[in-house]
Order: structure tokens, then sequence, then C-alpha cells
């Protein structure tokens, strides 16, 4: 799957998260194997516990982690996808209502 930078993200609700110093491990017992996420993973992850416009996350992250947008976005696009592909996060309407 393809992300663009006016698509919307959220994680998946279900997974088990924990913090290893910095960075995070997830646990996905749907697919019985985990991901291990760096610090700016886990920024993201954290930043898509409600839909997020990928632009916004970009831009967000940029300033967290002092890098332009443009040299966020062209990592963070193929992180989302792979994110997607794995079952950790989703791709919603812009009209999706968070619980």
């Amino acid at each position: 799957m393809t992300i663009e930078l006016d698509d919307r993200v959220v994680r998946v609700g279900c997974l088990q998260a924990a913090p290893v110093d910095d960075e995070l491990v997830i646990l996905n017992l749907d697919r019985n194997d985990y991901n291990w996420l760096n610090p700016v993973g886990r920024a993201v992850w954290e930043l898509i516990d409600r839909p997020c416009a990928v632009g916004d996350l970009c831009r967000r992250i940029s300033e967290q982690f002092d890098a332009s947008p443009d040299q966020i976005a062209a990592d963070m696009l193929p992180f989302l996808a792979a994110l997607v592909k794995q079952g950790l996060a989703r791709v919603v309407s812009s009209d999706f209502a968070a619980p």
C-alpha cells in the first residue's frame, strides 16, 4: 500500500506495547510477532493514537527531531506503509471519528 501525505493513519488499538529506554516494543498477538521501534518510530507511534494526517505527522516529527519535513517524509511514508502492511496501523477516511 502506498501512503500519501494527505492520508490519515491511526494505530490499531488491540496491540500490546512496552517502552524500553527511549524505544518501544510492540507485540502483535494475532501474528505472534513483535516489532521494535527506535525513538523516532516510538514518537510516531505515540502520535498516531488518534487519526493523524501524514503531512501533519511529518511536520510534528520534524520539529521534535530537528529535520526538515521533506527529510522526514522520505522515511515516514515507507515506515507507515510497513506499519499498515504488518497490521499495526491503518489508513482511515478524513471523516473518521475516534472513540
